[in-house]
């Protein structure tokens, strides 16, 4: 496992890849992923975690500069299933990508990747028949990443509660599976996050993804309500504030990657701007560098 270090991942910067919500308009910047690497060099950033779905696995470990940064003393992990994963087990198919992409991530060393089972359009259907679909995939997907020595982190990706989730990660009682814990989307499905890094095993948190954001006020309330517009902010401001979580878990001993990962930004917000910022208050109020 990797130790506990300030990461950041691609999709922080996911204008810049050309991909836009319906709440964003396309950026002028246009990044490869030479980019993406400058600039976390440019924050004495060492890990990076990258969005397969901006990435070419034919090319990929080809690219001129994530051999530099690997070189470099720069460590990679992945992050598969952009948009929705297996669609909540609708789509099993493209499980076949992840084997591609584990593959991937063992030539590069990787220690682990994250994945998603699907998304925030899953989130009122019934957990237990999604699982029943999933578990027969995701069994032989975890037995392919063993024999890869890749560990996989199952991101809640507004599509499950995090104690259901992490109930069914449990269940596989494979070492090699875990939970990569979102905070922004752990706060959109109602989740009690000052209750949860209290509670959850330490031992089973792969990864956490750092999100700072905030309820849009027209959105309704609820905690079934994860559609909408959940807008990144300028980190220790909004609704969900990483630092106090993050140094929770880091007091109970984790040892996990922190990520920070940016959605959709609010009103007259800038990506390199907020992701400047991210940093450097993650480096002030915790011990993460």
């Amino acid at each position: 496992m990797t130790s506990s270090e300030l990461a950041i991942d691609s999709f922080s910067f996911h204008r810049f890849f050309g991909e836009c919500s319906k709440w964003e308009t396309p950026s002028e910047t246009k990044w490869q992923l030479s980019d993406f690497l400058d600039f976390a060099t440019s924050q004495s950033i060492k890990l990076v975690t990258l969005q397969t779905a901006y990435l070419d696995p034919a090319k990929i470990l080809e690219d001129a500069a994530l051999q530099n940064w690997q070189r470099a003393g720069g460590r990679t992990l992945l992050t598969w299933g952009h948009p929705n994963g297996c669609d909540g087990g609708h789509n099993l198919a493209a499980l076949a990508s992840a084997r591609t992409w584990l593959d991937i991530s063992a030539e590069l060393g990787a220690p682990q990747m994250r994945i998603v089972l699907g998304n925030h359009f899953n989130y009122e259907q019934p957990a237990n028949e999604r699982f029943e679909l999933i578990r027969p995939e995701l069994e032989r997907l975890l037995e392919y990443a063993i024999a890869r020595k890749v560990q996989i982190s199952i991101e809640n990706h507004a599509d499950l509660n995090v104690p259901i989730l992490f109930e069914f990660i449990t269940s596989f009682a494979s070492d090699h599976l875990g939970l990569c814990f979102d905070f922004g989307n752990s706060y959109r499905v109602g989740d009690d996050l000052t209750q949860l890094v209290d509670d959850l095993d330490i031992a089973k948190i792969f990864m956490v993804q750092a999100k700072a954001i905030k309820r849009d006020p027209n959105q309704p309330t609820g905690p079934t309500t994860p559609v909408g517009w959940w807008p990144t902010v300028r980190y220790g401001t909004g609704d969900v504030h990483p630092a106090p979580l993050i140094n929770r878990l880091l007091e109970r001993g984790l040892s996990a990657p922190v990520a920070i990962e940016m959605s959709n930004l609010d009103t007259g917000l800038t990506e390199i701007d907020i992701a400047t910022d991210a940093i450097s208050y993650l480096r002030e109020l915790t011990p993460l560098r």
